[in-house]
């Protein structure tokens, strides 16, 4: 967990964290429906988008000369190549976002960590006798998107900060989610990416607390990447988020089904 975060005042409304991964990021034909779906949502609770874009960085990257490396499943951003990562995730990939979500009526804004220092880095130091650009969120200071809130704007959040030096720092998008989701106790945090949920089999498990989720890991059932996934859920569930749920978006009206348990996998107390 980060320090300690500067305290933003008592939201009006209840607040929603969505980070946005996989299709639903980079595809206009789910992103346009989507952006209906958080238009519904604005006018009961507050909304806040965080999202990454690996799949651009990595592409980009190769074409400037960088080969993506990876870490245990986290990309390691080396300093010559951190902003390159900034102008991807911070420039093309935020504002790519923003220009649709404004085209469809709502009010975006786009910024990243370091815009008010919502959220600041610490870094990993080297990694495979390297230094590394990537790390973990330090601090949450939410002041800045309250603001956002209550003046009835939408934050698009990417997932580059800086450190206490002021340097670039890049974080793993769904650490950021979880981090701020938990500094400002949103009553929902939803993981949308390409999978329908925590699988058993074929079948998609609805609803786990947090003895249920240590049962599945020992069994096998949550396993690989969905490990800190599951466990990151119960831990934002214990730090204040109402409920955490991992989905995948299909079309029009799924956040609401997401939301409401009828779809995913839904993480509670």
């Amino acid at each position: 967990m980060a320090d300690k975060a500067m305290e933003a005042r008592e939201p009006a409304k209840p607040l929603i964290t969505v980070k946005i991964g996989g299709k639903t990021a980079e595809d206009p034909g789910q992103l346009i429906p989507f952006a209906a779906d958080l238009k519904d949502l604005l006018a009961e609770r507050f909304l806040l988008i965080v999202h990454g874009g690996g799949a651009e960085v990595s592409r980009i990257s190769r074409q400037l000369g960088f080969e993506p490396r990876f870490h245990e499943g986290i990309r390691i951003t080396l300093n010559e190549e951190m902003d390159a990562v900034e102008m991807i995730l911070s420039g093309g990939v935020n504002k790519r976002l923003v220009r649709l979500f404004q085209s469809c009526g709502l009010p975006a804004v786009g910024l990243c960590g370091a815009d008010g220092a919502t959220f600041t880095g610490r870094t990993l130091g080297k990694v495979e006798g390297r230094e590394t650009r990537t790390g973990n969120v330090a601090r949450v200071d939410g002041r800045l998107l309250s603001t956002l809130f209550e003046a009835g704007f939408l934050p698009v959040l990417s997932s580059t900060c800086m450190d206490e030096r002021g340097v670039g720092v890049n974080i793993n998008a769904d650490s950021v989610a979880f981090e701020v989701a938990c500094s400002l106790r949103s009553e929902s945090l939803v993981f949308i990416s390409d999978i329908p949920g925590v699988m058993k089999g074929e079948r998609v498990l609805k609803s786990l607390n947090r003895d249920e989720v240590r049962r599945e890991i020992a069994a096998g059932t949550i396993s690989g990447g969905m490990i800190p996934k599951a466990t990151s859920a119960v831990q934002a569930l214990e730090h204040g988020v109402g409920q955490v749920i991992i989905g995948r978006y299909c079309g029009r009206g799924c956040l609401r089904a997401l939301l409401q348990g009828e779809m995913g996998t839904c993480f509670h107390q």
